[in-house]
């Protein structure tokens, strides 16, 4: 039986693309303009991008907490529940949002992982 969620590889161009399989494009809800970040890591994981600049602040304390860009962008991605169930990139956008969000930063950063 073949997996339905395995990626066909079309080359076009000499350039080559990936086949996101329906499944994965109605989870993810991808739509015209989005961005798909891999990351490659001993499990390969994939996630929507919001195609939002991380502000550098935030960039660098997470990179401070995480040590490696795959794992900042991950947290990122992740709802969070203490975020009321929005991932912290849907935030940032807002100024209102990036302070909820470097608040979370700030409580990982103590400890705090209530």
């Amino acid at each position: 039986m073949k997996n339905k969620l395995a990626s066909n590889i079309v080359v076009i161009n000499n350039r080559h693309y990936v086949e996101i399989p329906n499944a994965i494009k109605d989870k993810l809800e991808l739509s015209q303009g989005d961005q798909i970040e891999f990351s490659c890591n001993p499990h390969i994981k994939i996630w929507k991008s919001k195609n939002i600049d991380i502000p550098t602040d935030v960039f660098d304390k997470l990179m401070g907490l995480f040590k490696a860009e795959d794992y900042v962008f991950q947290w990122l991605n992740k709802k969070q529940s203490y975020l009321l169930g929005n991932a912290p990139i849907s935030m940032l956008s807002d100024p209102d949002g990036k302070e909820e969000v470097l608040g979370l930063i700030d409580r990982l950063e103590q400890g705090d992982f209530s």
